[in-house]
């Protein structure tokens, strides 16, 4: 659970109107992360570790999507 911590993601589809995120806490006991958008950091989600795993929604490091 540790190799999350400060983790890069990118979102396939814009949430609050960024894609880049970084892992910030990792939740060990509830398997969530607590995420955050690298263009604004008043943006802050909880995802837990199924979501940010699904590829269709997730990949991992900052990627271009076009």
């Amino acid at each position: 659970m540790k190799k999350y911590l400060h983790s890069k993601w990118t979102s396939l589809e814009k949430i609050n109107g960024w894609r880049h995120y970084e892992v910030k806490n990792v939740f060990v006991k509830n398997k969530e992360l607590e995420i955050f958008s690298v263009c604004d950091n008043d943006i802050v989600l909880r995802v837990t570790i199924k979501e940010i795993n699904n590829r269709k929604k997730w990949v991992q490091g900052w990627k271009k999507i076009v």
